[in-house]
């Protein structure tokens, strides 16, 4: 049988980060995305699911990611919109740390069509 999980339970889920006025505006002028070296894992007691993932898309460029079934093409998705937040490395857009961008911005400004 399923165990169904309590309220206290999912009170312990990590929560996004929370917005603060120091974070700067974020605005894509150019589009170019440099993925720098990511790890990624979705809780800290599992094994990463991106290892030392590195490209750059020159902007102006529509790319396409394809490959099987648990290749990490909706993680690369989800690291884009920081749903899950990286291990190490960083995302820039534009030249521009997406760690360090207010969550409703930077969603505002990307489009991923899956």
């Amino acid at each position: 049988m399923k165990r169904v999980a309590n309220a206290f339970e999912l009170e312990k889920v990590p929560q996004e980060k929370q917005e603060t006025d120091d974070q700067p505006d974020f605005k894509v002028t150019k589009g170019e995305v440099h993925v720098k070296n990511i790890n990624l894992r979705y809780r800290p007691d599992r094994e990463l699911v991106l290892k030392d993932l590195d490209f750059k898309i020159d902007a102006g460029l529509k790319v396409g990611v394809v490959g099987r079934t648990g290749a990490g093409k909706s993680t690369i998705s989800n690291a884009l919109t920081r749903i899950v937040e990286l291990d190490s490395g960083s995302i820039e857009i534009d030249g521009q740390d997406i760690a360090n961008v207010a969550l409703n911005k930077l969603r505002q400004q990307i489009t991923i069509i899956p």
